[in-house]
């Protein structure tokens, strides 16, 4: 999450949507009164049977908020007339794609071999590992859509243009991340079956919805 008060702009970062570049181009054009979250650990964490990150999340006025914060955290700790009147914006992704990006991620990071299908289909998985999702509330409250402004990931550099123009700024450059485990990867349908497919769906069926996703085949 990024607060940018010279530019009146929200960065609600979701994750798994091209954020960490995103992020750090915004970063680095803050000036010392803005505000970037920060992941890194601090001197007391090892001393806490609690995650830094955990505490960021469940009580973020007592230690910050966290990268990824809900909207609902960011308004309480900003404030409702500085959120309510800045410009707030997030990246999204197709939940299916988004899904797949997570788990390879993860199997790149730990050497882990990849078998997506059998893996979100299991229990023991699935309350082992990261495996659902939060961004819906990240830019939304109560089930309301709060975000004045959502770009794609599939069209991100059609819908970075519109972010420039809307909160008043040069096109920045973004570096370029994370993208060394996924450039020869399938289309991220030819990782489910019906089963896992349906289940994504059941639990991104909100985003879904609002943001008008479906379930793509891969061109022929």
């Amino acid at each position: 999450m990024i607060v940018n008060h010279t530019h009146k702009f929200i960065f609600l970062r979701t994750e798994k949507t091209a954020g960490s570049s995103l992020s750090q181009a915004l970063k680095d054009m803050g000036g010392p009164d803005d505000f970037a979250a920060d992941m890194s650990r601090p001197a007391w964490s090892k001393f806490s049977p609690i995650h830094h990150g955990s505490l960021k999340r469940k009580l973020p006025s007592k230690f910050g908020l966290h990268v990824h914060a809900t909207a609902a955290s960011a308004r309480h700790v900003l404030g409702a007339e500085v959120f309510d009147s800045y410009h707030k914006f997030a990246v999204e992704r197709n939940p299916w794609d988004r899904q797949v990006s997570l788990y390879m991620h993860r199997c790149w990071k730990t050497g882990r071999t990849p078998n997506f299908d059998r893996d979100i289909r299991s229990l023991i998985y699935r309350s082992t590992e990261h495996v659902r999702l939060q961004n819906w509330k990240v830019y939304s409250i109560d089930d309301t859509f709060i975000a004045d402004q959502i770009l794609h990931y599939e069209t991100f550099e059609e819908d970075l243009a519109k972010l420039w123009a809307a909160i008043g700024i040069e096109p920045l450059e973004l570096p370029r991340k994370r993208s060394e485990y996924r450039d020869e990867r399938p289309h991220y349908s030819t990782f489910y079956t019906d089963a896992s497919r349906e289940l994504v769906g059941r639990w991104y069926a909100k985003e879904i919805e609002a943001l008008g996703y479906w379930f793509e085949e891969p061109a022929a």
